[in-house]
């Protein structure tokens, strides 16, 4: 019994460790990616209206259009990020934590737009690498899952709720000096990098082969057996109610599975997996979902501040939205683990939709600051939720040994939609402005995949 308590207050520490570690990473990410949206306007200022005399719509589009080569590197990210069940989960996070660093470096010494946009670009790339659902999926068990994940989307608005009170700093002492935001980004990412250099990784806690057995690590008194193998490699053993070994498999991977052979057999892979008709259907539902990001999270800051609010309105706006997203997203996590997933997606899609059109249209009619940035934070909040929901879920309906690639398919799918997105408002902002065309991309894709959602993933 002692020896069983050891191994359970053991597991314990790991698991919390591993969490602290990656809330504290994924602050930085959120706050990297958070930063070029909520600044776009003193960039373009900074870039294109004061140097060229360019209008404001005029600039937004052209950066728009700049930046479309940088957002296409988001579409390598699912096979860089596929290769998490080969070279480990920790090397994908020091990649991850690098790339934030030198594009934060980048973004803080630019002095023209495309030295800007190149950073940018990296951190695109860097952001996008982020593997945190992966680490949940790991090491949480189901019925915590979409509670952590809440959590997680907690610390993501914490981190933009920075951005809010430090450039209230940098603006007021001189508008120029807004790119010092991005020493968040240098610091944090270098004391994370630290960490995730000297942390000793769990490694993968289960998979989802002894899920199915019915092992259940809480409930059984034979519990689950980890042993290190190495930094990245853990030994699960799953046992039953007598405590006979009734599975082995080791980050993830069973013994009656075939050997890796160091390559991520990415298309093969994804063959197999959409054999199967519910994971199929969350991947074309997530592709549909993508497709509306671009009305989610496009031109907010921009039309606000040149909607004629002053800059402590602005920030007003910043500080609110990210409070209230906060808010939805762990009561969103929460309702996750006690009411059916499929359910809280389809009701955070339509809830997104329906404050969207509000925000969107109320902007430089409605006065009061707190209230853009609640409804800024509750379209936000109720989206990014139902996204994150469905890449939980496509997750969890595979095994632990393509855990990795799942992920990677999943943001495939989802960046098919997002790619598809950027690059048509880039060629519409300019001739319909920034309100109607966030309009075009908010309200027929969210109303698409609600439908979609209902017809193809029906509730249990």
């Amino acid at each position: 019994m002692e020896s069983k308590n050891v191994k359970s207050t053991k597991y314990l520490t790991t698991i919390i460790s591993a969490a602290a570690l990656i809330i504290l990473v994924q602050f930085v990410d959120s706050y990297c990616t958070e930063i070029f949206g909520k600044t776009q306007s003193l960039s373009v200022r900074t870039f294109l209206m004061d140097p060229r005399g360019m209008g404001s719509d005029a600039a937004v589009a052209y950066m728009s259009r700049g930046m479309l080569p940088f957002y296409l590197i988001g579409a390598l990210t699912p096979f860089i990020r596929s290769y998490t069940d080969i070279i480990g989960r920790k090397k994908m996070m020091l990649i991850n934590v690098s790339l934030l660093i030198l594009g934060s470096v980048v973004c803080l010494m630019a002095d023209s737009l495309w030295v800007y946009l190149l950073g940018n670009g990296i951190l695109i790339l860097g952001y996008s690498l982020d593997i945190h659902l992966i680490y949940i999926v790991d090491a949480i068990d189901k019925k915590h899952r979409g509670t952590i994940r809440g959590i997680c989307g907690g610390v993501s608005m914490a981190a933009a709720m920075c951005i809010p009170l430090l450039r209230s700093l940098c603006v007021d002492g001189g508008r120029h000096r807004w790119q010092w935001l991005f020493g968040v980004g240098v610091v944090g990412g270098l004391f994370c990098l630290m960490l995730v250099m000297i942390y000793k990784f769990p490694g993968v806690a289960a998979s989802d082969r002894a899920e199915n057995m019915t092992v259940n690590v809480a409930e059984t008194s034979g519990g689950a057996d980890y042993t290190d193998l190495d930094e990245d490699t853990v030994e699960y053993r799953a046992c039953d109610d007598n405590g006979s070994e009734v599975g082995t498999c080791a980050n993830g991977i069973s013994d009656d599975m075939p050997e890796s052979d160091g390559h991520i057999h990415f298309f093969k892979t994804f063959r197999r997996i959409c054999e199967d008709k519910k994971t199929r259907n969350l991947l074309l539902s997530i592709s549909v979902v993508g497709l509306a990001t671009v009305g989610i999270t496009y031109y907010n800051e921009p039309m606000c501040a040149f909607s004629g609010m002053g800059e402590s309105s602005v920030n007003m706006i910043l500080l609110m939205q990210p409070v209230a997203a906060l808010v939805i997203n762990v009561i969103t996590g929460i309702l996750a683990d006690h009411i059916d997933r499929v359910l809280v997606v389809r009701v955070g899609i339509v809830l997104s939709l329906i404050v969207g059109v509000v925000f969107t249209l109320g902007v430089g009619h409605i006065s009061s600051a707190v209230l853009l940035g609640v409804l800024w934070g509750c379209m936000n909040g109720f989206y990014f939720s139902a996204e994150e929901l469905i890449n939980l879920l496509v997750m969890e309906s595979v095994d632990g040994s393509v855990r990795g690639r799942a992920s990677a398919m999943s943001t495939l799918s989802y960046g098919v939609g997002d790619q598809i997105g950027i690059f048509l408002i880039s060629l519409v902002v300019g001739a319909l402005g920034m309100r109607w065309a966030k309009m075009l991309f908010l309200v027929p894709p969210l109303v698409i995949a609600a439908v979609l959602l209902r017809i193809k993933l029906r509730s249990k």
